[in-house]
Formats: C-alpha cells, structure tokens, sequence
C-alpha cells in the first residue's frame, strides 16, 4: 500500500517520523512537512495516486484540503488524521473499502493513541459487507447499494445472499446463504461473474469476483481498438463482467504488442506470457491449429495461456472473433471465499 504523511508542526514531524518507520515494514511510505501554501498541491498531487493519506494536525485542515478532489466510495483513497500529539487517530474518508478503519488501527497501536472509529457497523459490531468483499476480492459494482445492506443489518433484519460459489466458515448473524427460490429476486446481495447490471431491478448488492483469465493470440503489430472489441464482445456473448476478469495471457512472442499492452493498461489487468516449451508442456483438450503450430511452435496459444496463467478450466474455447486477427479463450478458476 502506498501511503503518504503530512505533518504542520515540529511535534507533528516526529510523529510522522515514527510512523514511517513503523509502516514502512509493509508499506511504501513518504511523508513530509507542509510548507506555506502548499497544503491544496500535496493533496491534489497524492489523492489519486496513494491507497492512503494520513494528516498529522487538525481533522478541519484535513476535510477542506480533500473536499474538491473527493468522488466515491470505491475509488478514494484511506484518509485518517491524527493529533499533532498522537492523543487519536481518526479515518474521515474510505473508512471500509479503502481501509482508513483498519489504518487507524494500525496507527493507534504503533502511537499508543487512541482509535476514533464512527462508522456505523463497526461500533454495533455488525457484518460490515464491504469490508467483506474487499478483503475477499471482491468487486462491488454499485456502491450505492452497500447502504441498503448495513441498514438491514443495523436494524437486525435479515439479508439474503445468492452466491454461485461455496463460501467457507459460520454465517454473520442475520446473514443468509442461497435460501431463497432459484432466481435473483429477493436476494440482497448477489456474487456472481455473470453481468446482471441490467437485470437486477431490485438494489441487490452486487459483487464481482475477479476469476475469468482471458489467453489471447494476435496478429503482429494488431490495433488496440482491435483486441478491445474481440475481448469485450467474447465477454458480453457469454454474459460475463469486465471485472471478473484477472489477468490476460499469450505466449512470450506477443510480450511487447502494443495493443495488448494497451488493453492491459486501460483495464489495469496484468499481462503475462509463457514460452512455446512452457505451453506445450501442458496436458489436455485443445483446439490444433497446425499452421499456429509453424509459426510459433505451439499448437494453440490462446487456450494453453489461459490455462498455463490460471490453473483453472476453459468456459471458451479459441474464438477468431470474426476474423479480425485476434483469437480468444477464456479460462475460469473459482474463487476461494470465507465469511471469516
């Protein structure tokens, strides 16, 4: 995680200074002084690129220099302030999927200060649902929805999941798994990899697993727009989510295409390759292609990587998406999921 510290202060530097120390263990950490009038372009600078801020001074300072550059709940960075004396510390932004809560924790117990937590789960001691799919990979596609959730929670009525995989461990209280008829209607929150974005008419909390690799095969030098539209189009015919989606595979030929680069970066997916003897050395059912075969010196590249990247199973053989110089195979691993 990459956090950043700014103190005001003299007494606010020393304890920026143990801070660093102590989270740099499992962090990347800077923090700095505040000089005059430089307060609005630090946090404009390490708002959106920090998992985390932390304000050693006044919590008023803190909200008026992160206000304009605020937008949602699953993009903000942690935010927590502590006291120039190291007396609290206190999350205001991000408290649950961005993880200022378990911060604040963190640093009340590295300070000796103490932990200043108002979020509402946490202090009725409620399952606090996106804490829970962040800490499970989880994605949550509409955020809005989380409130819905604790509220029942809160009240202590009761809340309906639909999961399409096992999930491990003692239900929370008040939490109920797949107990409703074989359809979405009803459930409260719904795991799946499947796209119900437009289907779900009822504010279920939605949840994506990132658990679908895509193995892809190319022509050189093919466009961008080229492997995009192959890829989403592969997704939307299969009625899968881009966010379920955790890496993209080939074989090491392909390392430095531009347009898988591209897509990769967009979608902020990690792109790995495999060598022809590491493909080949794959046991199984693939589509052959023996002209495949004499160029690169494997059968099938966009299976086998698919495969060789996620241990797992296809769910989509090699695809030619219509001849436009790109094949796709999509190879699926099911998530390991834990209410602990």
């Amino acid at each position: 995680m990459k956090v950043s510290i700014i103190a005001f202060t003299d007494n606010g530097m020393e304890i920026a200074y143990k801070l660093s120390n102590s989270l740099s263990e499992a962090n990347d950490v800077d923090f700095t002084r505040c000089g005059k009038g430089a307060l609005s372009t630090w946090t404009e600078e390490h708002f959106s690129t920090n998992d985390a801020l932390i304000f050693i001074g006044a919590i008023g300072i803190a909200l008026r220099a992160i206000a304009p550059y605020i937008k949602t709940k699953t993009k903000d960075p942690a935010v927590v302030v502590v006291d120039e004396l190291g007396q609290f510390s206190i999350p205001i932004l991000s408290g649950h999927i961005g993880g200022a809560n378990e911060l604040a924790l963190q640093i009340a117990e590295d300070l000796g200060s103490i932990p200043v937590i108002t979020t509402a789960t946490d202090i009725n001691k409620v399952f606090a649902v996106d804490t829970w799919a962040k800490s499970q990979g989880l994605n949550i596609l509409n955020p809005e929805c989380i409130k819905l959730v604790s509220s029942k929670l809160l009240k202590g009525e009761s809340v309906h999941v639909k999961s399409d995989y096992p999930i491990q461990g003692n239900l929370p209280k008040n939490v109920y798994l797949n107990d409703l008829e074989d359809s979405n209607a009803g459930y409260d929150v719904i795991i799946t990899h499947k796209d119900l974005e437009n289907e779900c008419k009822n504010d279920a909390l939605l949840l994506v697993p990132q658990i679908i690799t895509v193995g892809i095969g190319c022509r050189k030098d093919i466009s961008f727009e080229a492997i995009e539209s192959s890829i989403l189009n592969i997704l939307e015919s299969e009625n899968y989510h881009i966010l379920a989606i955790n890496a993209l595979a080939s074989i090491d030929k392909k390392a430095n295409e531009k347009g898988i680069l591209e897509f990769s970066k967009k979608y902020d997916l990690p792109f790995n390759t495999y060598s022809a003897e590491e493909l080949n050395s794959l046991e199984g059912d693939f589509t052959k292609s023996e002209f495949v075969k004499s160029i690169v010196e494997v059968d099938n590249v966009c299976e086998r990587s698919a495969i060789m990247e996620s241990n797992g199973k296809l769910i989509r053989r090699k695809d030619t998406c219509d001849g436009a110089g790109v094949t796709v195979a999509l190879a699926i691993n099911d998530p390991n999921i834990s209410w602990e």
